[in-house]
Order: structure tokens, then sequence, then C-alpha cells
């Protein structure tokens, strides 16, 4: 049996609907995979930018504690400013020194040090970043105190809006 054009006409008016909201969905659906992809990346380049500046600040407070005079004249340098490579930084605050009693009789003195150190801003880093440090000391007697080890104790004041990934 032929079929009617009239029943031929209805499906096709049935079909191209159909067809139009399917290829939107498909759309759709490709726009929000996308915007996923996008936003996933912007959260791994704010984090490597957030690992360079922990690391910058690093190079910042080893270069501060290079010279081994700077240990004891830490709190009167203060404010002071310096550059490694292409970061600047700044000495914002000083805690310390406070010492441990010696253990035993002769062994030398512990204490301990927190600087704070901001990393300037820049055109990469737009919002200055503040890290601070353990600076681990000894001495012994009357001495002048001389570094043990430096570690970062982390990032201060970090705003929610640079995210880490």
């Amino acid at each position: 049996m032929a079929r009617s054009p009239r029943s031929s006409s209805a499906q096709d008016g049935f079909l191209l609907p159909l067809s139009t909201a399917a290829s939107l969905l498909l759309m759709l659906s490709s726009l929000s995979l996308q915007a996923v992809a996008l936003q996933s990346r912007s959260q791994v380049i704010a984090g490597q930018r957030l690992r360079q500046a922990e690391d910058q600040l690093m190079s910042g407070a080893q270069h501060l504690v290079a010279d081994p005079l700077t240990v004891d004249q830490l709190p009167s340098r203060v404010g002071e400013a310096g550059q490694v490579g292409s970061a600047a930084y700044r000495l914002v605050k000083v805690q310390g020194p406070n010492w441990q009693e010696p253990a035993e009789a002769g062994a030398p003195q512990r204490g301990q040090v927190v600087a704070t150190l901001e990393l300037l801003a820049s055109a990469e880093q737009r919002r200055p970043l503040q890290a601070a440090f353990a600076l681990e000391l000894a001495r012994k007697g009357l001495a002048p105190a001389h570094l043990v080890s430096l570690r970062e104790l982390g990032l201060r004041g970090r705003p929610a809006a640079v995210g880490a990934p």
C-alpha cells in the first residue's frame, strides 16, 4: 500500500523539532565540557603561579640569611627590600629569637626566629604574597648565634581568590 502524502508530512513535522532539539542539546553539552576544561586550566595556572611565588619567597629568605651577620641583625632590618633574579621581596616582620635552655651542660643553646617576607607585586604576581620562615639558631655561651636551618612555615594571609589546584 502506498502511504498517503498527508501522514508523511506529519512525520516530517515531528522529526524536524526533534532533530533541532537534539542538536541544541549536543551543542550545550559541548559548551559545558569546554567551560569545565577552561576552568580546570585556569586552576592549574593559578596553582603554578602560587608555587612559583613560594619558590621566589624561599629564594628571598635564603638570600636574606646568606650573610652570617644578618641573623643577629634581622630585627633591625625589618622593612628592608631585596631582589633575587626578577623577584623583589621585603622583610616585613621578625619574631624572636626565642631561646630554649640547653638540654645538658656545655650543649649549645637552641633558638628560633620567625621572619615574614613579602613578595612584592609584579606583572606576574598582582597581589603581594607573604610567607613565614623559621630560622633555627644555635649558640654556645656568649658566642654569636649561627643559623642551623631554614624552613618555610607557609603562606600568610593568602586570599581565597588565588586558589590552589
